[in-house]
This record gives C-alpha cells, structure tokens and sequence, in this order.
C-alpha cells in the first residue's frame, strides 16, 4: 500500500510509458516514508506482474541482514560479492521482461569495496537495465554514484494523506509525516507502549551519573539494530526540545515534553542532535565498535 508521493508515481509511470528510463535511480529520504514500497512498484511498472524475488530471473533485490555473534546482534553490510552479484545481473540480458532490474535497500549500508565496485556497474551502464538505490542517509554515499543517478527525493507525507488509511490522529501525529511507522503503530499497538517505555528510560538517564549510563549501554548494545532504533526515538525526543525552545511548540510531537524547557541552551540541543545522527550512522557500520560509540553519545546528553 502506497500512501501519498502521487507525484513521484506520475513521474516513474509516464517515465516507463515514453520509455524514457534513467539507467540508476537513487530514492533518498527518511526512513519509513515509503521509499522501498514506491521501488516495488516502479517494478511492477518495469515488469508488468507482481514481483517474487526469490524465482524471477531478470529481478535482483540486495538488502543488508543481521547477524548473531557472541550474543550480540549485528546488522550486516552489504558486501563486495553482493555487489559483484548486482554488476553480473547487469550485465545480462533480460530473460522474461523488457529490463534487467537491481534494487539495493539501505545501500548507505555498502563496504568501501562494494561501492566502489557499484560505481563501476555505473559507470558502464549497458542494455535494458534499471537499478533502484534506497537510502535514508544520500550524505554517507560517495558523490560519484550520486552523480550517475536520477536523484528522486521523498519528503514527509501530508497528515490528511496518512490519515485516509490510518484514522487515528494521535498515531499519525506521533508519525511525523512517516506512513510507514504509522501503519506500524496500527498494527502493533505494543510498538506505541515500548516507545513510551524508552522515552521514560531516556529521563531517567539524563538524571542518572555516567557509571549508570554505561550500565544501560552494556544493556542494548546487545541487539545493535534495536539499540539504533532506542536512539532515534531519542532524537525527535531533542528535536521537539529544540523546537520547544525556538518558539514552535505546534511542531512538536511528545506533548509532555513542555517540563523540560530550559533544560539544555539551543546550541547544546543542536549538538546533542547532531551526535545522536552521527551515532546512528556509526552503528550502521558493522565495523564500528557500537559499545564505544554509544558510550561517547552519553557523554554529550
């Protein structure tokens, strides 16, 4: 289910009509706008049926995974070989369909190794070909592929669009202009519960010393993909201060964040927000040691 970027639609779908294709797309945008569900169906338009990734011999979708090990949960990047995967499937031919198609989700997630070996798919763009790039961070990815796409990018849906499909509005307020979460919220009304349960954890961390805040690190750094998503609800926690403090308290989204206000001068709160974004991307990369960098972001709250 799509909900709002009607224009983006238009656009992909006149697009394929006059055959006037780009060989490589790149959607940007935050993360749960709809970007993955809006390149399954410009696939669709491409093909003309409904997608099975698994059997489809002219369809390719990369995407990272998670691993286990030692008891602590990763998310995987996405390597080199996967990258050799997508410049071999482009260099065939189509088998059923008009194009060859490779869609990369999260491809900010890319080695160092495996981008440069995209950018090289790129640069000798051959045939019927289509590759769909998705990413909610364009800022990590290196200029030159950004270059060589047709950039497409997804901006927050209106409420009243959201609104259609998930007739609640503190759910759709909660979502900030992000279908995906709100769809999410619906369905999984304990997703609304462990958000209020980790914002009660975040105020009792800004009171708590530093022996105490590593302690809680120990703790969800364990499971480094919910750990990211700990942090974000923390982000648009600092957001709604910021804006608190700059005067527009209707922007905000957590309303008992008024007791708060003085708490932190504007540019600690911009700072602050600015390493919670840093963090995030860190932790992205499977590389990086996540205990130290969540240790570091508790240093700045």
């Amino acid at each position: 289910m799509i909900i709002g970027h009607q224009r983006i639609l238009e656009f992909l779908k006149k697009s394929v009509q006059n055959k006037r294709l780009a060989h490589a797309y790149l959607f940007t945008g935050s993360a749960h706008l709809g970007k993955k569900t809006v390149a399954l169906e410009f696939i669709k338009m491409l093909n003309g049926t409904e997608i099975d990734q698994e059997i489809h011999p002219d369809i390719l979708i990369i995407e990272p995974g998670t691993l286990e090990k030692e008891g602590v949960k990763k998310e995987t990047a996405i390597s080199i070989e996967q990258a050799r995967e997508v410049r071999h499937q482009m260099s065939l031919s189509a088998y059923q369909s008009e194009y060859k198609i490779v869609l990369i989700d999260q491809v900010e997630r890319m080695t160092a190794d495996a981008s440069n070996c995209l950018l090289k798919t790129l640069e000798e763009p051959k045939g019927q070909v289509v590759l769909i790039l998705v990413t909610a961070n364009s800022e990590s990815l290196l200029p030159t592929i950004v270059s060589r796409c047709q950039v497409i990018k997804f901006l927050p849906v209106a409420n009243k669009e959201i609104l259609k499909v998930v007739p609640k509005e503190s759910i759709v307020r909660l979502a900030n202009g992000r279908p995906g979460l709100a769809i999410q919220y619906l369905k999984n009304p304990e997703l609304l519960e462990r958000r209020n349960k980790i914002i009660n954890q975040l105020e009792k961390l800004l009171r708590a010393n530093l022996n105490e805040r590593y302690q809680y690190v120990e703790e969800i750094v364990k499971d480094v993909p919910q750990a990211r998503q700990i942090i974000n609800y923390w982000l648009f926690w600092f957001r709604d201060l910021l804006l608190l403090t700059i005067g527009s308290s209707e922007l905000i989204l957590y309303e008992e964040i008024d007791k708060y206000k003085g708490s932190y001068s504007l540019p600690k709160l911009k700072q602050i927000v600015q390493k919670i974004k840093e963090t995030d991307l860190l932790l992205s990369n499977p590389s990086i040691n996540a205990r130290l960098a969540l240790e570091v972001l508790m240093l700045e709250l």
